[in-house]
């Protein structure tokens, strides 16, 4: 049974229930074939504080996401800090772009959020062979991916090579990509992620800079 409490616009929408609504049944799909975990496909309420200037800048990127996306654009939100709303941002333009595309989109995966540390190591231990070419299929052919925590541990030469086929296939492709990470220099992620990835990263993408510290017990 749907829950009308568990829908993305049931603070707007008229119906009484979710059962035969396609917008619904839309919305559920690119969320199941999104990786958001359940509990980030919504968006989260932020506090800009210091970082006014940084969340007006991702809100006109909101605004204008599907030409953003189209486009190919790329963008990396980075801060020296943790917890202060990189993540949450990405989901956020994430949302907005299945937000709108829904509409006639039909059962397509559009959009997909990974959490580098955990990619590299399902990569290296899947033993569901269908499971790793799925994933591998939404890496390479969804319009837009969000790269979270990039570079927040060490990479070995496999993952390395990981990453950088995958972002690499991207770009070439004209698909956009989001990343977010701790590294706040072109030379850092040069250190963590070899020159070649760095400079796909760094140099292709719009950058966002966070200043606030941690956010998560305010």
């Amino acid at each position: 049974m749907v829950l009308k409490e568990d829908c993305w616009y049931s603070d707007v929408c008229l119906y009484a229930t979710c059962t035969n609504c396609i917008r619904y049944a839309e919305m559920k799909y690119l969320m199941e074939h999104s990786g958001l975990p359940v509990k980030r496909q919504k968006p989260v309420i932020l506090s800009a504080g210091v970082d006014r200037d940084a969340f007006c800048e991702l809100a006109d990127i909101k605004n204008g996401i599907v030409r953003f996306v189209e486009g190919g654009e790329c963008l990396y939100i980075y801060s020296e800090f943790t917890g202060n709303g990189k993540t949450s941002w990405a989901i956020k333009l994430l949302l907005r772009y299945f937000d709108q595309i829904w509409p006639g989109n039909g059962f397509n995966a559009r959009g997909y959020f990974v959490h580098v540390p955990t990619l590299l190591s399902q990569l290296k231990d899947f033993e569901d062979t269908s499971g790793r070419n799925q994933l591998k299929k939404y890496l390479t052919n969804c319009d837009v991916v969000v790269w979270d925590d990039i570079a927040s541990t060490r990479l070995s030469d496999y993952d390395t090579s990981q990453l950088l086929m995958f972002i690499d296939l991207r770009i070439a492709q004209g698909l956009s990509n989001i990343y977010t990470g701790n590294i706040t220099s072109r030379e850092g992620l040069a250190r963590a992620l070899g020159e070649r990835l760095a400079s796909r990263i760094w140099n292709v993408s719009r950058k966002v800079e966070f200043r606030g510290k941690d956010r998560r017990h305010d």
